[in-house]
């Protein structure tokens, strides 16, 4: 009889002066055999789920490639029922007036009505990219926490990130800081 079990899967383990039972070493292979069911279960599971994601993100570079000007795209929100839904894209891009200095906190842009107070947006050009957030809008001045970086006249300003609201079937964008999500697949 074996005088200790693993730690993790429980199977038998013998010591030098252990007698080896053929029931014990069975029980082994069918704990095995059931381990590694389960895994080949888990990695199926997330094979199909990596050929979903692939398919729709597929699907939606190739209508960006031949629809430069799509506002929208179908995608499948992964809740196990199988439909698409539309995704309406927002654009809340524009442009910088003039140039800015490090330690900026207004940018003047060429239109702000795509932004709201508490967004988190991106200022970039050739050189220099970073994030911050919208604390006011005047007209076409966005007030913002203090730029590290020094941009170009013309700079991109855009909204940082999107994600999914599955329950109203669109796209929102999340306030300052970061979004946990999580994929489940019934």
């Amino acid at each position: 009889m074996s005088s200790s079990t693993t730690p993790t899967l429980g199977l038998h383990r013998w010591a030098g002066t252990d007698r080896v039972s053929r029931a014990e070493i069975n029980d082994n292979f069918t704990i095995l055999d059931g381990t590694a069911a389960d895994i080949y279960g888990q990695i199926e599971n997330l094979r199909l789920l990596i050929a979903r994601l692939d398919t729709g993100w597929g699907i939606a570079d190739e209508i960006n490639f031949r629809y430069p000007d799509n506002h929208g795209i179908f995608y499948d929100i992964l809740d196990g029922q199988g439909g698409r839904v539309t995704a309406a894209l927002e654009r809340a891009i524009t442009y910088t007036a003039g140039a800015l200095s490090a330690g900026a906190t207004s940018i003047a842009v060429g239109d702000a009505s795509g932004f709201a107070v508490g967004e988190e947006i991106t200022v970039f050009d050739d050189t220099n990219i970073e994030n911050t957030l919208i604390t006011a809008i005047n007209g076409k001045t966005l007030t913002v926490g203090a730029l590290k970086k020094a941009y170009k006249a013309k700079a991109t300003v855009a909204r940082t990130s999107a994600v999914t609201d599955a329950l109203n079937a669109r796209m929102i964008f999340p306030t300052w800081g970061t979004c946990d999500i999580t994929i489940t697949e019934a």
